[in-house]
């Protein structure tokens, strides 16, 4: 009897040592339908928690902020009222850069196009940045080209204000300093910077 009682439990720490093989070798495994079984095991609330992240996808567009919940304001106050993109145009042509091109502006222009403008544009302004082509972004303007130097320094400030096209508004994410900063940092990557100074490191 108590040999019948080893056998049985012997078998079953068998059963249970190939189901413990079994699991761990379907963990790096991929079902027949195509799907990880790591996937189909996040179905259970408490060990799928990881699974899914707020990350967004590629190529989507952030939620923006809600009005008023980022501080972005110029010093002196806003100079410049907000307009539609349709009056982008007739509004450019009032607008005047009142921020000197000083060395220090010109490295501040530099930063924040590093910082926002670059993925699309590009180091130099080419319209070659890293998001664009290849099955990603269609396509990223040129700036440091005769198309973009032609225009006047309302029309690039008004574009980056509010957008046209592709390309999304960024009133609400950039002061208008730091707006008409970028615009002469452009005018120094078209080789016409209004600066006859050299710019500092920023």
């Amino acid at each position: 009897m108590i040999s019948k009682i080893l056998r049985l439990t012997h078998a079953g720490r068998g059963r249970w040592a190939l189901l413990a093989v079994v699991a761990v070798s379907l963990s790096g495994c991929t079902d027949w339908a195509g799907y990880d079984l790591d996937y189909l095991l996040a179905k259970a609330p408490f060990i799928g928690t990881m699974r899914r992240t707020v990350a967004f996808r590629p190529q989507t567009m952030p939620r923006l902020p809600a009005p008023g919940s980022v501080p972005v304001q110029t010093p002196n106050g806003a100079s410049v009222p907000l307009f539609p993109a349709a009056q982008l145009d007739s509004a450019a042509a009032t607008l005047v850069n009142p921020v000197a091109a000083t060395p220090e502006v010109l490295a501040r222009g530099e930063q924040v196009y590093g910082n926002l403008c670059f993925a699309c544009h590009g180091t130099a302004g080419a319209g070659n940045g890293p998001v664009v082509g290849g099955g990603r972004f269609p396509m990223g303007p040129q700036l440091n080209g005769a198309a973009a130097a032609a225009r006047s320094d309302g029309y690039l400030f008004a574009i980056m204000r509010v957008g046209r096209g592709l390309m999304p508004p960024y009133a609400d994410r950039i002061s208008e300093n730091d707006q008409w900063a970028v615009v002469h940092y452009l005018r120094q990557l078209q080789g016409g910077a209004s600066l006859a100074v050299a710019p500092t490191a920023p």
